[in-house]
């Protein structure tokens, strides 16, 4: 789990804004669920009420911040399923696949 100064960084390394206001809505449900709280938020579903909140570049954000958190992105079905875990993981998951994801991230700007 990344803090928040992390996410931001992240997003200011690849895309040149902190979307800060990304980060806190993606965390926001933590005070109420715990780890629990990325089935709320953390999934590809999250990503896109970004996109329609503030827009594509947001979007990007999130999908960078799921990532760093998940080792990948879930869906919103996942996580009742049992596909991933409290933490977003699949038992594939590994570190090395959020630098492959943030590097595809990276290239395509």
């Amino acid at each position: 789990m990344a803090y928040l100064y992390e996410h931001c960084a992240d997003c200011k390394r690849l895309l040149g804004n902190e979307w800060k206001e990304v980060h806190k809505w993606l965390d926001a449900c933590y005070k109420e669920y715990g780890q629990s709280h990325r089935r709320h938020r953390h999934h590809a579903e999250g990503i896109e009420d970004i996109r329609k909140m503030l827009g594509d570049e947001a979007a990007l954000a999130a999908k960078i911040h799921i990532i760093v958190d998940c080792w990948g992105i879930p869906n919103k079905a996942d996580y009742d399923t049992g596909r991933v875990n409290v933490n977003g993981f699949t038992p594939e998951s590994t570190e090395a696949d959020v630098a492959l994801l943030l590097e595809e991230i990276r290239t395509l700007e």
